[in-house]
């Protein structure tokens, strides 16, 4: 991230406000808000101009520019500054790249009411896999607990936490990237296909460890790998590790990359549907 300086901080080194004048002047620096300045004399962008605007006002980030600033899933397009009004959860604020920034936790009931309910389930789900001094930058039973106080307060967009996480799996592990959590999405829109598994550890006959898969239908007998936009490099692994689980189990295999998942949702689910379907015609003794 850019740097930023107040002009108290650069005088503070002993030098003027003319020489600050002169450092805009030559392209050095360039002013980002009011007594806030940026190094190098580019223009400054939207997300710049935002953090900038949170330090001259001695403020802190919240909502959609604290999504960015936690470099939370499904947070696109530009953020500005808002100040936020309202009660904070219990240790609310934390610093991200020096900036004073609202934590994880109160992020997300931030982002509950300005999101629909499919970005916010990525938010959540980045969230929980996200680490942060090797910790989540919020658990799932903080959330929960919080809830009831939440709906106390009529907080704004409490019904969509309700609603999002009946939609989760009790116990689930977070899904290991945005691919694995637009699948999941697209599996659950899909006519006929079950809630999916995740990461899922397949062993052979004589108990040993074959693979873990992205996500699985176990009682169906059928396996779904995804194919990242970093996976172009690995396609014979990736083939042997699909061939182990097959020998391995008998299960039909579906297999999506990420621009199938991502921009035609609508005809990669059809097709999980059909080996949905034929994994349910097969007799279990060819499972």
């Amino acid at each position: 991230m850019r740097r930023l300086f107040t002009t108290a901080e650069f005088l503070a080194t002993g030098r003027s406000e003319r020489q600050l004048h002169w450092c805009v002047k030559q392209g050095r620096c360039v002013r980002a808000a009011h007594g806030v300045y940026a190094d190098g004399g580019e223009p400054v962008d939207a997300l710049t101009a935002a953090i900038a605007r949170v330090i001259a006002a001695d403020s802190f980030a919240a909502g959609l520019l604290a999504g960015r600033l936690h470099d939370l899933d499904g947070i696109d397009g530009e953020v500005a500054y808002k100040q936020r009004r309202g009660d904070l959860v219990a240790g609310a604020l934390m610093v991200v790249e020096r900036i004073r920034c609202t934590n994880g936790l109160q992020t997300l009931i931030d982002l509950a009411s300005v999101l629909d309910d499919l970005v916010w389930e990525q938010v959540l789900e980045c969230g929980l896999r996200k680490l942060k001094r090797r910790e989540p930058l919020f658990k799932l039973d903080e959330l929960t607990a919080l809830i009831p106080t939440l709906e106390r307060r009529r907080t704004a967009g409490v019904a969509r936490i309700r609603r999002v996480l009946a939609l989760r799996p009790e116990g689930a592990p977070p899904t290991e990237s945005l691919l694995k959590t637009l699948a999941v999405q697209m599996a659950r829109s899909a006519d006929g296909v079950p809630e999916p598994s995740r990461q899922v550890r397949v062993y052979d006959e004589n108990g040993q460890f074959v693979a873990r898969v992205d996500l699985a239908w176990a009682d169906i007998g059928v396996f779904y790998e995804l194919d990242g936009q970093g996976h172009k490099d690995q396609p014979v692994y990736d083939a042997a590790r699909e061939s182990a689980v097959v020998a391995a189990t008998g299960w039909l295999c579906m297999r999506s990359t990420w621009t199938e998942v991502r921009r035609n949702p609508t005809d990669t689910g059809r097709k999980l549907a059909r080996v949905i379907a034929q994994a349910r015609a097969r007799s279990p003794s060819t499972r």
